[in-house]
């Protein structure tokens, strides 16, 4: 079984607005997971104040940081897990059906937030995203791979929608 994950804790500072909400990205990313074979799609919604904002199946944050709460609920599960960044507003099915590790984007960033991995594969326990993936090899991912922290990203990005 794959287990696709959507991460829509909250606002964002940089962005000035919640990205989970913009453009319906979390509706689109649990179609576009189940296109790429996931059969459970779980947003990680951050508080339970947020539970009611998405349609999908949510667990809130279990711990102080998104690392802790993310390798806790990893934790439990079995089989393979793809990540998926509310922000990812360029990912799709043909991406995530290629992923295997942690994809550079075009810039080569790495963004282990869009990570696929089998749960065999230990995480490493951290407070820091980066770290926790360390060991988790890196796969080509390319411009649907950019996440998006700010307007200017976001308008950038738009310019590929159209």
């Amino acid at each position: 079984m794959q287990t696709g994950i959507i991460l829509a804790g909250g606002q964002s500072s940089r962005m000035g607005q919640d990205k989970s909400l913009i453009n319906s990205n979390v509706s689109r990313l649990a179609n576009e997971l189940r296109l790429a074979g996931c059969s459970r799609i779980i947003v990680m919604c951050g508080t339970t104040e947020r539970m009611d904002l998405f349609e999908e199946e949510c667990v809130t944050d279990s711990k102080e940081t998104l690392a802790e709460s993310l390798y806790d609920f990893i934790s439990q599960l079995s089989g393979k897990v793809q990540l998926a960044p509310c922000d990812a507003y360029l990912a799709d099915a043909d991406l995530f059906s290629k992923i295997d590790g942690v994809p550079t984007d075009d810039l080569g960033n790495r963004q282990p937030l869009l990570a696929k991995f089998d749960t065999n594969n230990r995480l490493r326990m951290s407070v820091k995203i980066s770290e926790m993936f360390q060991d988790i090899g890196s796969c080509e991912g390319g411009i649907k791979a950019r996440n998006t922290n700010t307007p200017e990203e976001f308008k950038e990005i738009l310019s590929h929608l159209n």
